[in-house]
């Protein structure tokens, strides 16, 4: 299987920094792991998606089964799984290893790095500087996947109208159930 994304649809959206917060890094840090999250989740619904695919007349079971499979894989192992059953375009690709590259440095290794930088105002400025690129790339990878897995999705019935449908479902759910407590 070939897969491409549109270019034009990529708009990747990063807060300005105030630099006056000493929470700011790890504020950040929370929104650069947020990001990476998304983009595993995107990630893996690429995956059960090109897997159902695969299956004629797949269940809800079929779907459960796949879902809890991937959960247990690291985004690494998740990344490895698709490139086996999927031929990307080289340049998402490239963004896709970038991606897990700098998921695997923000995780393991971001405030080791920068344990000086801590001590100082610039080091701090640079830190945060440094997580605002990465997030950047997050941004930009997670919709080329995002519209990978929808393409897939939307011949289940899962739309982008559909999925938006269901969410402003769940967020009136909520609100009224705030209003009660």
């Amino acid at each position: 299987m070939s897969m491409s994304f549109d270019k034009d649809q990529i708009r990747p959206v990063v807060p300005e920094p105030e630099y006056d917060d000493p929470k700011e890094i790890y504020a950040f840090f929370g929104l650069a792991a947020y990001s990476v999250q998304l983009l595993e989740q995107g990630i893996l619904n690429l995956l059960v998606g090109v897997r159902i695919s695969a299956i004629e007349g797949p269940t809800w079971g079929n779907v459960r089964d796949l879902y809890n499979e991937g959960d247990r894989k690291t985004l690494g192992q998740l990344f490895k799984a698709l490139q086996k059953l999927v031929k990307f375009d080289t340049s998402i690709e490239e963004h896709l290893a970038d991606a897990l590259q700098k998921r695997n440095y923000l995780i393991h290794h971001f405030f080791v790095e920068h344990a000086k930088d801590l001590l100082s105002e610039s080091g701090k400025r640079k830190m945060i500087d440094e997580l605002c690129c990465i997030i950047g790339l997050f941004k930009m990878v997670d919709p080329q996947v995002d519209q990978l897995w929808h393409a897939i999705w939307g011949k289940y019935g899962f739309t982008k109208k559909r999925i938006e449908r269901e969410l402003k479902i769940l967020k009136d759910k909520l609100k009224r159930e705030e209003e009660r407590t």
